[in-house]
């Protein structure tokens, strides 16, 4: 059975920060026009839908007098692209801006210097790009809340300043196929993403998967390869993680890489082996490796394999789902072996066996043109399946499914009409039966108008 060690990731629930200003319910404002408003004595600004006013709220002396701008709040507004430099600079004191429900996608420029502002939340919008300098030259910052928008992935961890506290990331629709491996690498960058935990997967391969149990998996994997001699060139993936169990199955590819024979080490749970276009000949290794006991897939194409007989009765053999052996060196193969292997086997979904020396010998060459016939839908390329099958001329070619017995059977090109001894048993045979017949109505005749039998039963005690 699969492996089942899983990677401990301890879930705790965060708490949210504690974000004062909101925009629930805020089409219903009265300034949903494209307006702002200022509350005192908070010193909140909040904008719906619009910043049409802001320039005169923002420079009104006597209001900065009683109570500057410190927070401010956007809802439903910028439309599209948000231009921090434009838009913050006309409120020098602020300490915390908040965007809810907004349908920007991306900051055209990154955060300007800002002496005061410790708190930025962006929830609920359609942000699904930002550097990671963006927020660099805010050096006062102290929370970031990136959660609920559209982000897919980051370039890298984010720059922020030296002080910086807590990063919330939860609720985007992230791609783990991306590098977010400096979570676990990055310890220092890695802690300030409070609800890391929290991070799921959105993209086909990982749905709904745990981010950082994703993250793990793809560095054990990494260390793995790098490990073992045998590995290192190679290419080592994750293509998969088993839904209930969360099991992970890897793919190793050394093609092209000269192997001469199979890697002595595969990572647990490794499913796949692609070793294509190199110069192997034994494959002893799916018989009696443990390391291969859950490859199901082997891409062997284009090598040196000239003997799969001994795989017969394995439980390799009984249980593969894709082998791909062409462009060997197979002339023959034990036709009844392989037979009973793709019978028992209910994961057998792909075998092919083109582009390989086969000589179809009369046995031989019937059986295989028999096994060809009955696993048609499995060994997908057996049309182009090909063998020599004149033993005078090892360059005559044919396709083994348009073979004809009599072809196959023939031992001479020049004497198209030599009767193998098949034949002459055969004809023998039938003569005997003619001469048991035509004797039976013989006697039947005599007895019949004369009385007489057959001299043997009178012989008959």
């Amino acid at each position: 059975s699969m492996v089942t060690t899983t990677a401990t990731v301890t879930t705790t629930v965060v708490p949210p920060p504690v974000f004062s200003p909101s925009c629930q319910d805020w089409t219903a404002a009265p300034e949903a026009v494209g307006n702002c408003s200022r509350l005192m004595p908070k010193g909140l600004i909040k904008c719906y839908g619009g910043m049409n006013n802001l320039a005169a709220l923002a420079s009104s002396t006597k209001l900065n007098r009683q109570q500057p701008a410190v927070e401010m709040l956007l809802c439903g507004w910028p439309p599209d692209g948000f231009n921090p430099i434009r838009e913050l600079q006309k409120l020098p004191r602020l300490r915390s801006l908040t965007i809810e429900y907004s349908g920007f996608t991306e900051f055209k420029f990154d955060f300007p210097e800002m002496s005061h502002l410790q708190t930025i939340n962006i929830s609920w919008t359609n942000l699904s790009y930002i550097s990671s300098r963006t927020f660099k030259r805010v050096h006062p910052l102290r929370v970031l809340d990136l959660r609920w928008n559209q982000l897919i992935q980051l370039d890298g961890p984010l720059i922020l300043p030296h002080n910086f506290e807590q990063l919330y990331l939860a609720g985007n629709p992230w791609n783990c196929t991306r590098n977010f491996k400096w979570l676990l690498l990055q310890p220092e960058k890695g802690r300030l993403v409070v609800d890391r935990d929290e991070l799921i997967c959105m993209d086909r391969k990982y749905k709904e998967r745990q981010m950082l149990m994703v993250m793990h998996y793809k560095l054990e994997l990494k260390k793995q390869c790098l490990l073992h001699e045998d590995l290192r060139n190679c290419t080592c993936l994750m293509h998969h993680i088993l839904p209930k169990t969360h099991v992970p199955l890897y793919t190793v590819n050394c093609s092209h890489l000269q192997f001469h024979r199979l890697p002595a080490f595969l990572p647990e749970n490794t499913t796949t082996l692609a070793i294509n276009d190199n110069m192997i000949t034994d494959i002893n290794p799916l018989r009696n490796n443990p390391h291969y006991r859950h490859v199901v897939d082997m891409q062997l194409e284009n090598n040196r394999v000239a003997n799969i007989d001994d795989l017969e009765d394995t439980y390799w053999l009984q249980n593969f789902r894709l082998l791909n052996l062409r462009g060997n060196n197979l002339r023959k193969l034990h036709v009844y072996a392989l037979d009973n292997a793709l019978n028992e086997n209910e994961n057998a979904n792909l075998l092919l066996l083109s582009r390989n020396p086969w000589h179809c010998t009369c046995k031989f060459g019937s059986r295989l043109r028999e096994l060809l016939t009955k696993y048609k839908e499995i060994v997908r390329d057996a049309w182009n399946v090909s063998c020599t099958y004149m033993q005078e001329d090892e360059q005559l070619l044919a396709k083994v499914l348009s073979l004809s017995r009599q072809e196959m059977c023939s031992v001479s090109v020049e004497n198209g009409s030599h009767i193998h001894p098949i034949d002459w048993v055969n004809g023998v045979l039938a003569s005997l039966i003619l001469l048991i017949l035509g004797k039976l109505a013989y006697d039947y005749y005599h007895y019949k108008y004369y009385g007489r039998v057959p001299w043997i039963v009178m012989k008959m005690p």
